[in-house]
């Protein structure tokens, strides 16, 4: 349900983001994450189980440069957030003060902009369908 929702959604990582919480991450439009603390990290390789069907496609879909994604899964790094923005696993860092409003702001930000009012033609249906064609 989270990939097609009708609207932008941001994940705000305000700490480790690793495992299940990684594919919550994943599954929202961007990502935004915590400076100085947390990192983010695929732990199956460390922990020997194996991905799941889902979360391995949702991870190929969402990492598209292989070499990334070969790294996070295979070695289980542990990236920080300036590791992950350079990674393209999250679009931007924030101290922590400043992450929930820059998200939010960023949310806000990716409405549709038509005349005065930017839900004036909105479809949610049409931005579902859209968010599944890519």
């Amino acid at each position: 349900k989270m990939l097609t929702l009708p609207f932008r959604t941001v994940a705000a990582i305000n700490g480790h983001c690793i495992g299940a919480g990684l594919f919550l991450a994943l599954a929202c439009d961007y990502r935004f994450m915590r400076t100085e603390r947390g990192y983010i990290q695929w732990p199956e390789a460390r922990l020997g189980m194996r991905l799941t069907k889902g979360f391995a496609e949702l991870s190929k879909d969402k990492i598209s440069d292989y070499a990334v994604l070969r790294e996070g899964l295979l070695t289980a790094k542990r990236y920080t957030s300036r590791e992950a923005l350079a990674a393209g696993i999250i679009d931007g860092e924030y101290p922590l003060e400043e992450l929930y409003a820059a998200a939010f702001r960023f949310a806000v930000e990716g409405l549709p902009e038509t005349s005065d009012n930017p839900l004036e033609y909105f479809d949610p249906k049409a931005y579902t369908e859209m968010k599944m064609e890519i």
